[in-house]
């Protein structure tokens, strides 16, 4: 019974005549047309409406934005024109007066805080190697430097990694270091070298077998070319490589070192057995993988007995 009251109720509600049916298809397609009409005369005869009204905002702000950056560029661009330069000593100077020669505030800090911490500028090259000063800027100051004596400037324990003040008080000014007698602990006297650098050096050292000259420091990942032109004064090789490399006797695996890598050690074993010992440097020439600046880097390194 329950069955058959619900049929009853689908069927009295939800069944329509041919007639109901057709009527409702031409009621459909007339309003369909209707809507196909406004559509056409609302967006293809007006274009401009296809850009909602939150993209037009963003357009407008990305333009203004756009004019901002120029007019303050052009504002800066000005200023800094109008920057009226004057004698100065860079060694002297204070923070104001290196703003008012067209440096920010946080660059002129900058520059105080390393030259305190070098002990004074000793040439106007070392100031030009200071990071925040941009190269332009320099140019128009060349001029205009007069660097007087650093006295009265001591480089500065506050910013410098594992600087050791009593020693570098007692130590005399004119003593320049040796690379390969060097332990880390006098390494870190040097400027911008801490424990981390100074490690860095003595196992590079260690792996070369000694330096044979102080420009094998920039072979040192961390030891920038910036930290390498305040340091190279102070520092210098005497004696050459203290180990060296029997490339007529020594197998593959002993051959290993920084200018010679696995493949290369394997060539040279290989060349060795076939044509015979080396008599000279340059045999290592037939070797493909050796050209002029590994043969010049090598040279001073081998041993041939």
């Amino acid at each position: 019974m329950k069955t058959n009251r619900f049929r009853h109720f689908m069927y009295s509600y939800f069944t329509y005549t041919r007639g109901e049916k057709n009527a409702a298809l031409v009621l459909c397609s007339i309003l369909l047309v209707l809507q196909a009409n406004l559509w056409y005369r609302h967006y293809y005869l007006n274009p401009e409406v296809f850009i909602p009204n939150v993209e037009l905002k963003l357009a407008a702000d990305k333009i203004h934005l756009k004019e901002k950056k120029e007019n303050s560029y052009t504002t800066n661009y000005k200023k800094r024109e109008e920057i009226k330069l004057t004698v100065f000593d860079p060694n002297t100077a204070d923070s104001s007066q290196l703003v008012a020669l067209g440096m920010s505030p946080k660059q002129s800090s900058s520059m105080i805080r390393f030259r305190d911490r070098v002990g004074g500028f000793k040439s106007k090259e070392e100031v030009k190697n200071v990071r925040v000063l941009h190269a332009s800027l320099y140019e128009k100051w060349e001029p205009f430097i007069e660097l007087s004596p650093a006295k009265g400037i001591k480089p500065s324990g506050k910013f410098q990694s594992g600087f050791n003040a009593n020693r570098e008080a007692s130590r005399p000014k004119w003593i320049v270091l040796d690379l390969n007698k060097a332990d880390t602990t006098e390494l870190q006297d040097l400027p911008f070298i801490g424990s981390g650098r100074s490690k860095a050096i003595v196992s590079y050292r260690e792996r070369l077998g000694g330096f044979y000259t102080v420009e094998q420091l920039k072979e040192i990942r961390s030891i920038p070319d910036s930290v390498y032109k305040i340091i190279f004064p102070k520092v210098k090789v005497d004696g050459g490589p203290y180990k060296k490399l029997n490339i007529n006797s020594l197998p593959a695996d002993s051959l290993r070192h920084p200018y010679i890598n696995k493949q290369l050690a394997r060539l040279i074993v290989a060349y060795r057995e076939q044509h015979g010992v080396f008599k000279s440097p340059s045999d290592l020439k037939q070797i493909p993988l050796v050209d002029e600046e590994i043969l010049r880097k090598l040279a001073p390194y081998l041993l041939l007995n």
